[in-house]
């Protein structure tokens, strides 16, 4: 009995596990199916233990089942692979894990591992690929798993490893594929890291000493990522000439007190003629051919056609020389008196580097001297960045002829005329800004909007030179990211735009963000993160609920302050990386502060220092600001941190791309009284008195003739496509209200076309004179508050202003006009196919989903109907006049019941005094809804008839199962019936009598999409809801 004890023990063990999905086996049931060995199934009874989680595993080995596989034979199973990422797990790494001998593929990333990498996995001797990455693992990396002799994939990235490189890693020689970044990682790379690897990432760490120079002997290696350590003096020449393989670099901040250039063609060839001698002398011929190859360029025509290879080529030499004859004056070298030998090895060379130079990244390392003219040569580049260095002169000629996707030449010393060819060569962006170009006066010329030319150092400088014999402020209150409002007795003032470089109305400060967040996904709009309820437990929450946001590189500029002496106040709280689900919260943001260009703060990492996210950290700093009164605050990542690496957009975890930069608010106290001179309390008193009663008489006259308004038209400026404009330029660009620019009008007021210079169009409504206007402070705070609103399927309000009786709010233009206009006016152009129309059902529901279920507190639209839904060039609808139900409060809350064309999209409850609701709108979007598919208008009004509804149409054929005969006439049978009949189903659930039958639009949407069926849907709750 004692020794059937154990065995009974393991059998329930098993059975246990098995029961609970976590064991890999075929089957317990039978002592013939293969089972698992004793060692192998403790190893999974401790990821169940100690990961737990929603871990699941597989009980049954002959099947495939989320990342679990066996190989078995008759009498016994060995698990081969072992996916357990994106499950969310928590936990350590079990150290029995290399228990599992026949292990060949592991992959625990993005979860919340902890603790150490378990030496035992060097035991692990079949293993080929091993992904760790996107945890909270620490410790240093096990010098054992240089046991992992057939490993070809190492992936430790994003983690909080500690420690040098363990030396034993040289040894691993399949290792095609190594990403250390963004960790703690120290010391010097290993002299012995001899591999061909592919792709080779260390960035983000604290790596020191010179860049290696045995590092281009891994002439096989693809991608190599360096930036973000610590690494100092120059960058090796073969680096740059000596990898031929090598697609994408990206290396960065590596500090050199004497700075070094560009090598130019001398030292080009120097290194060409060394890696030739490196070689192997082959004969002429061979070389002649191998060039071809390379180029790839021409087919040389030999006796059985095609192109010429290296074994057709012997005794064909002159047929091979004529072939490359026009690349050799293309590419100009090497100088006279070298061999004919030398020359074709030379030639090849090159060529190489021109196919294969897809990427480069080679920012902040102290390269002067200018932009070489050979970049030119590279074909293949579609991005390049050299920001942040001390390059001088312009940009070469020779770089026309590249296809780049995006360029930053930031932060240099280049002058002269931007050449006219940039915008054609730049697909999607170019940032040329803090340079000293000269900046044309007419503005960016047609296709210059994906330009960034300003901020220009001269720029700044004339901005300075304004204020240096008229300094104005002794503090600066600046909510980044957000709208005005009042912080422990101080007005912060706005700070929403989402341009590149933006210079607040007054002049008094600017700032200026660069960089590229590496994704597709997102772009400047990206510039300000909102939240809901970011910091709530804080005092200061209105100072939290926006903050700014950038790449690379953020300055702000106090502009025209006193000098002396001056407290610099930050507000940081860590508002972006906090989301379990995208594993954001896994990201770390590292960046350094200057102020006056005295680093204040190196390696800042704001959840570190706030000892978590949404929690705020702040500190005050001193600042001295002299004769310029400027006062410079620059906040710079050094590459350190989360990141993605610009060739790889579609990384795994997108949100760690929103990485750099991330402030809350900037507060500038003078520590000196402005104009102190001893006088006492009473005589600067009555100065004081006098001093502001006299300008304020004058002002009210100045307003009262409108000398004064004149001049704030004048210095008021919007950013529109990256590029500024004054509120009298948008004025005059509607030809001051004329009627002939108005292209809509509402209950609201009047909405005008205005057309600015490089084809920029905006729409600016006027709101009504005849409404009661609220405060001016409630009015800006709506605004902001309109503002804030960002969303596909939303028109964008860009400002708004309120000044005397003129009261604007400037929209982005849809070229489309309204889907009134495309559905019922018989002048409209646009055609509506069914793709369209439904594309256009689901656009208005996520928009109103996006104001209802997304923001923190619900927000009634109020007036749904087709005038209000605008379309874009792709017919995208856009809900607009959102939110202006509380910018005017009318004399007659029912005027717009009153209103012939709106009352038929009016939901019961207005006019019976009920609670409005989110519900109104789903009424509304039901009118809307059958107009869509229908094409004709909610109601006929005929004289001396009476009126015919839509709805009660629809409501006829529902009961009588026809609802399908109000599709559009137009659409003849071309409309998928499926989908006409879900929306015109939808429809009648959404102009039931009772707010509460009706469906919440979260649920139209998964109806839309396929989701749910309509009989699968709830109606949701009905509570009262705030709107704006």
């Amino acid at each position: 009995m004692a020794k059937l004890f154990p065995k009974l023990v393991s059998f329930l063990a098993v059975l246990l596990l098995c029961q609970f999905g976590y064991v890999v086996c075929q089957s317990t049931n039978s002592s013939d199916s293969p089972q698992l060995p004793p060692d192998e199934e403790t190893a999974l009874s401790d990821l169940m233990t100690m990961l737990g989680g929603g871990l699941l595993l597989s009980s049954d080995c002959s099947s495939d089942f989320q990342g679990i596989k066996c190989d078995c034979n008759s009498t016994v199973c060995h698990v081969t692979v072992l996916d357990l990422s994106k499950n969310q797990l928590y936990g350590s790494i079990p150290v029995t894990i290399g228990n599992l001998p026949s292990l060949y593929y592991l992959r625990l990333s993005r979860n919340f591992l902890n603790g150490p990498v378990p030496s035992s996995l060097g035991n692990l001797a079949k293993l080929r690929y091993l992904s760790l990455s996107f945890n909270k693992l620490s410790s240093q990396i096990p010098k054992e798993l240089g046991n992992l002799s057939y490993l070809v994939s190492m992936y430790l990235g994003f983690n909080e490893l500690t420690g040098q490189l363990p030396p034993e890693l040289g040894r691993l020689r399949f290792l095609g594929n190594l990403d250390l970044s963004s960790n703690n990682l120290s010391g010097k790379l290993p002299e012995n890291f001899t591999s061909d690897q592919l792709l080779w990432f260390v960035a983000g760490n604290r790596l020191i000493g010179q860049v290696p120079r045995f590092i281009a002997n891994w002439t096989g290696l693809s991608y190599l990522s360096l930036s973000g350590n610590d690494f100092e003096g120059e960058l090796p020449l073969e680096l740059l000439f000596n990898m031929s393989n090598l697609r994408y670099l990206v290396v960065s901040d590596v500090r050199s007190s004497a700075g070094f250039p560009f090598p130019i063609n001398a030292n080009i060839k120097t290194a060409i003629r060394y890696l030739c001698q490196r070689s192997g002398k082959e004969d002429e011929e061979v070389q002649w051919a191998a060039f071809v190859v390379v180029v790839g360029s021409w087919k040389v025509d030999v006796v059985a056609g095609g192109r010429m290879g290296l074994g057709s080529v012997r005794g064909r030499g002159d047929l091979v020389r004529s072939a490359v004859e026009k690349e050799k004056k293309k590419l100009k070298l090497p100088a006279r008196g070298e061999s004919q030998g030398e020359r074709l090895c030379h030639l090849l060379v090159l060529a190489r580097w021109r196919l294969v130079q897809e990427g480069r990244v080679i920012r902040n390392c102290s390269i002067s001297g200018e932009i070489p003219p050979y970049i030119g040569n590279w074909s293949s580049l579609t991005y390049l960045d050299l920001s942040f260095n001390n390059l001088t002169g312009g940009i070469p000629d020779s770089m026309k002829n590249l296809t780049l996707t995006k360029m930053f030449l930031t932060g240099n010393m280049l002058n002269g005329t931007v050449p006219s060819w940039v915008p054609d060569t730049i697909e999607d962006k170019a940032d040329l800004s803090y340079n000293n170009f000269e900046i044309p006066r007419d503005g960016p010329k047609k296709g210059e909007g994906k330009l960034n030319i300003e901020p220009n150092r001269n720029s700044i400088r004339n901005l300075t030179d304004k204020c240096r014999r008229k300094p104005k402020y002794d503090s600066l209150y600046i909510n980044c990211g957000g709208g005005g409002t009042v912080f422990d007795g101080k007005e912060f003032e706005a700070d929403s735009a989402t341009s590149n470089y933006y210079s607040a109305p007054r002049k008094n400060w600017a700032y200026s963000c660069s960089g590229d967040f590496g994704s597709k996904t997102y772009d400047s709009s990206d510039y300000i993160k909102n939240v809901d309820c970011g910091v709530c437990d804080s005092a200061a929450t209105q100072l939290y609920t926006s903050t700014r946001l950038c790449p690379l590189s953020l300055t702000y500029y106090g502009f025209c302050l006193f000098k002396g002496n001056y407290t610099v106040k930050l507000y940081f709280a860590e508002t972006v990386y906090q989301s379990d689900e995208d594993y954001s919260n896994l990201g770390k943001r590292v960046f350094d502060v200057y102020i006056q260009g005295n680093r204040t703060l190196k390696d800042f990492n704001i959840k570190e220092m706030a000892s978590g996210t949404n929690k705020t950290w702040s500190q005050d700093f001193p600042a001295y600001v002299g004769d310029d009164h400027l006062l410079t605050i620059h906040f710079f990542r050094a590459g350190k941190g989360s990141f993605l690496d610009p060739y790889f957009s579609n990384a795994p975890v997108a949100a760690l791309s929103l990485n750099g930069p991330l402030v809350a608010g900037i507060s500038v106290t003078a520590k000196f009284k402005v104009g102190g001179n001893g006088l006492s309390p009473s005589q600067i008193a009555g100065i004081t008195a006098g001093s502001v009663f006299a300008p304020l008489l004058l002002l009210a006259f100045m307003w009262k003739m409108g000398w004064l308004r004149k001049s704030e038209l004048d210095e008021i400026t919007i950013e529109v496509q990256g590029k500024s404009f004054t509120l009298k330029q948008i004025i005059d660009a509607t030809r001051k209200f004329s009627p002939k620019m108005e292209i809509g009008r509402g209950r609201f007021g009047i909405v005008y076309k205005a057309e600015l210079p490089n084809e920029i169009k905006l729409a600016v409504k006027k709101i009504s004179p005849h409404s009661k206007q609220q405060g001016k402070d409630e009015l800006q705070r709506e605004i902001f508050n309109m503002k804030s609103l960002h969303h596909e399927n939303l028109v964008q309000l860009l400002d708004g202003y309120s000044i005397k009786d003129l009261h604007l709010l400037v929209y982005d233009y849809m070229h489309k006009g309204s889907l009134h206009h495309a559905l019922f006016e018989p002048n409209s152009t646009t055609k509506l196919d069914w793709k369209a129309r439904f594309g256009i059902c689901l656009g208005i529901a996520r928009g109103l989903k996006y104001l209802h279920e997304e923001k923190r507190f619900k927000i009634v639209h109020g007036n749904i109907k087709p005038s209000n839904i605008l379309l874009d060039n792709s017919l995208t609808a856009k809900l607009s006049d959102f939110g202006l139900a509380t910018l005017c409060d009318e004399e007659d809350p029912f005027m717009a019941i009153k209103a012939k064309g709106s009352r038929v999209y009016m939901a019961p409850e207005y006019s019976m005094g009920k609670a409005i609701t989110v519900k109104a709108d789903v009424y509304s979007f039901g009118i809307v809804l059958l107009e869509i598919v229908s094409g004709k208008v909610s109601a006929d009004y005929t004289p001396n008839q009476e009126a015919e509804f839509l709805l009660d149409k629809a409501g006829v054929l529902h009961d009588k199962g026809r609802i399908l005969d109000l599709v559009d006439k137009k659409l003849a049978s071309s409309y998928n019936r499926k989908q006409a009949l879900t929306v015109l189903l939808l429809a009648m659930k959404c102009v039931n009598l009772s707010p509460t039958l009706r469906p919440k639009i979260s649920e139209v949407i998964s109806v839309l999409e396929g989701e749910k069926r309509i009989d699968e849907i709830s109606e949701g709750d009905d509570t009262p809801s705030a709107s704006i």
